[in-house]
């Protein structure tokens, strides 16, 4: 139909901003049939008659559905990772804290099903990049340390994409210094929120990740209990 029909955004979660009241109505259909999933059409014949829709969360990889318009259908295709029951997943939970010089750092908290939030051991993960982000979504490594005992802590410090210029530009010269005092005082919040088990902390992180781990443990050896360095950045 040659019309913009909205707009995806993140924030602590993807959304939508319809501007077009047919596709709306669509999301709504979807929405209303698959609820707290995040559900996106991924493709869609070129008359708009049939749409594929993927709806997933942070608990399964996700389902494809076959949505037809007239009449209004929806139709299960396939399961991607149909071996896992979403019940025994972990919520990705969103939290922010106060980093040092006084920067909101949002980030996600993920705690191993079934045991008491309190004095877990601990995975500190810091994204790659580092001009990328961590998303709410089904993330599998993370899943598989809940699955084993540890809470998971995922921050978007300094430098993080989606969060605006100025945070951006934040961590312009900043490798090491002030973005890595965003990690270690995510750390101090999940300590003081009791959480974390202050004896038994991981740092383990790919790429930017991974140059974030063998800083950390150089900078702040008395953190972390044992370090994983993923195609670090490293000389």
């Amino acid at each position: 139909r040659e019309v913009v029909t909205g707009v995806m955004f993140e924030t602590d979660r993807p959304r939508y901003h319809f501007l077009d009241e047919r596709r709306a109505s669509i999301q709504r259909f979807v929405d209303e049939r698959l609820p707290d999933h995040f559900n996106m059409i991924v493709s869609h014949a070129k008359d708009e008659s049939a749409y594929v829709v993927h709806s997933g969360s942070d608990r399964f990889l996700g389902t494809y559905y076959l949505l037809r318009v007239e009449p209004m259908e929806l139709t299960k295709i396939f399961d991607l990772s149909p071996w896992l029951d979403e019940n025994e997943m972990a919520e990705l939970r969103s939290i922010s804290y106060r980093s040092r010089d006084g920067l909101t750092i949002p980030g996600y908290l993920t705690l191993p099903p079934g045991e008491e939030p309190r004095n877990l051991p601990m995975v500190v993960h810091p994204h790659g990049g580092p001009w990328a982000r961590d998303s709410w979504g089904f993330i599998p490594d993370v899943q598989f340390l809940a699955n084993r005992g540890y809470a998971v802590l995922q921050m978007n410090f300094r430098g993080s994409v989606g969060f605006g210029r100025e945070f951006m530009e934040a961590s312009f010269g900043q490798w090491g210094l002030t973005m890595q005092d965003d990690i270690t005082d995510a750390v101090g919040w999940a300590v003081e929120q009791g959480f974390a088990d202050p004896n038994r902390i991981a740092i383990y992180g790919g790429s930017y990740g991974g140059y974030a781990t063998l800083s950390g443990i150089t900078k702040t050896p008395e953190l972390f209990a044992c370090a994983i360095s993923y195609v670090g950045v490293s000389n």
